[in-house]
């Protein structure tokens, strides 16, 4: 059984946290780049477009595209969860002392 005193000051890992938001960020990159393709006149398009520029300058249709918009939210998402974490950690530490 769970206590509050077992989970509250419970260090995160840094390694679940990279992996999880590179998947989050590959899965919102495909979304927003199929959409893109399949919807190129909406007016939300543009703000798809945006998103698909953080992680690449090739064209929107090119295969180029798609490894690199893949290969950049990996690496965003393993510098996000690294940060993200030292930060957690090192804030519920003080917390504790």
């Amino acid at each position: 059984m769970n206590t509050q005193r077992d989970t509250a000051y419970s260090p995160m890992s840094t390694v679940a946290a990279g992996w999880a938001l590179s998947v989050t960020f590959v899965v919102l990159f495909v979304i927003c780049l199929l959409l893109a393709l399949i919807f190129p006149n909406w007016g939300t398009a543009q703000g798809w477009v945006a998103w698909i520029a953080l992680f690449s300058s090739a064209p929107i249709t090119s295969v180029q595209v798609w490894i690199e918009g893949i290969v950049f939210s990996i690496a965003f998402g393993w510098v996000s969860g690294v940060v993200f974490t030292t930060a957690y950690n090192y804030l519920i530490q003080s917390k504790v002392k």
